[in-house]
């Protein structure tokens, strides 16, 4: 079984959602296959040279125990994570900065975040803001404590910004696009599960999140489908 997950914006792992994710894990590794990550799994990550990101210590170890038991675990960048060196590489994880077309279980996939295909204002401007090499290095001169804690302030801000009621509608025609060329398009950063089905066995899956919906996609050999975390 192929678990698709997105958008848990994780602070710290104290929070209930992360200890969701957490229990969560644990529960569904028994039958698990693989794990796809969509992208914005931590409200903010910027990888320091030395800097170990100990809030996040406890969401990482239950990763890094399925990547012991010998499952993938692949992760797709959104547009929360700012900057990656080798750290989640070294990790275990395999890394993809923007999309990627996978076989699975027969089908081709295509995976993605979605905020390439995300046009609003607020997205371009917070796109150029955290692209930006110049930025990145100023950034990294900062202290890890107070860097840190004003990211994650703006990436709050960020994720509170209202979504557009055209977003949703905006990734389902990108992916019903993509489907002339593949079995199965994944998205997330609406935050809005969906789940579609169109003929030929072509599916859409939108992931949502792990703030609200607790959602998740699968891929079971032929079965396609999102569930919820209850």
């Amino acid at each position: 079984m192929h678990v698709f997950i997105s958008d848990a914006h994780i602070r710290t792992d104290a929070s209930y959602r992360a200890r969701r994710l957490i229990k969560f894990l644990r529960d569904i590794r028994p039958r698990m296959t693989n794990l796809y990550i969509l992208g914005d799994l931590f409200e903010f990550w910027f990888e320091y040279n030395i800097a170990f990101p100990k809030d996040y210590f406890k969401t990482l170890a239950a990763l890094y125990n399925l990547i012991q038991d010998g499952k993938a675990i692949h992760y797709i960048m959104g547009n929360h994570e700012v900057m990656i060196g080798s750290f989640l590489k070294n990790f275990g994880f395999i890394v993809h900065p923007g999309h990627a077309i996978l076989d699975i279980d027969g089908k081709t996939v295509f995976l993605a975040h979605g905020n390439k295909i995300d046009k609003r204002l607020w997205t371009s401007l917070w796109e150029s803001l955290l692209t930006s090499k110049l930025n990145h290095a100023l950034y990294s001169l900062i202290h890890p404590d107070i860097g840190v804690f004003l990211a994650q302030g703006i990436a709050y801000l960020s994720r509170k910004q209202r979504r557009s009621p055209n977003l949703a509608n905006m990734l389902e025609n990108y992916a019903q696009s993509k489907l002339n060329e593949v079995d199965v398009v994944v998205l997330a950063h609406s935050h809005i599960p969906v789940f579609k089905k169109y003929p030929n066995n072509k599916y859409y899956i939108n992931t949502g999140d792990w703030i609200e919906h607790f959602s998740y996609g699968v891929i079971d050999k032929d079965k396609v489908s999102l569930q919820y975390y209850r």
